[in-house]
């Protein structure tokens, strides 16, 4: 089995998207890119995470040629490798329903930077796309353009995509717009939210990823 240890990270990440309530049943996708040989290995399309081991991960290079695996994968490989062929400093792609994002996609309205942990993950607001079946033209191309240089999108009527250069980025990611998403529902019933500024945002983001924690100043 080729990209053990690759298959088991993206099988491990895609059984934590039940434990954070991002997903349910045998709903989401995990996707992620082996910078050394380029290939991509993703979750099967329509199984259940909790009945796959590592060797069900599947296996294909960026132009979705199948390399190994038994069962077909995600059905939107298109776009997931869309996202990395546009973005190659971008290797994980994370696919949830999470609810309160989710809503957002329903009235097409995007979510703003509405704490300072979103701006140190996003930087700027998330956007949403119009309804794409996975067979529209425009699938494989639209959400690419609507988070241009962001790492998120929302799929109109369906649900968050969130990416990053590492599996645990992106999951993060998937995990931090579902709360902001619900925080920002909660605040809208209270009175009107204030917003992160674009360049507060900008700020909170080039310190989080630059010089918080650990890095050297």
């Amino acid at each position: 089995m080729i990209l053990e240890e690759l298959r088991t990270h993206v099988l491990q990440t895609a059984m934590l998207l039940p434990k954070y309530n991002l997903v349910w049943m045998a709903g989401g996708t995990v996707c992620a890119r082996d910078p050394q040989t380029g290939y991509v290995v993703v979750t099967p399309s329509g199984l259940d995470y909790e009945s796959l081991n590592p060797d069900d991960m599947t296996v294909t290079d960026m132009d979705m040629n199948l390399i190994e695996g038994r069962f077909r994968p995600s059905v939107a490989l298109n776009l997931w490798t869309g996202f990395m062929r546009a973005r190659p400093e971008l290797n994980a792609v994370v696919h949830t329903h999470s609810p309160y994002a989710t809503a957002f996609s329903v009235v097409y309205e995007q979510i703003p930077v509405i704490t300072e942990t979103m701006a140190d993950w996003f930087g700027q607001p998330v956007k949403v796309t119009r309804y794409l079946s996975v067979e529209d033209p425009e699938f494989s191309t639209l959400p690419v353009e609507v988070m241009g240089d962001g790492y998120a999108v929302l799929l109109g009527n369906h649900g968050p995509i969130t990416v990053g250069k590492t599996l645990e980025h992106a999951l993060e990611r998937a995990v931090t717009l579902e709360e902001a998403a619900r925080t920002y529902s909660i605040a809208r019933t209270i009175s009107t939210p204030v917003s992160v500024t674009e360049k507060q945002a900008r700020a909170s983001f080039d310190y989080y990823h630059n010089r918080y924690g650990q890095k050297k100043p």
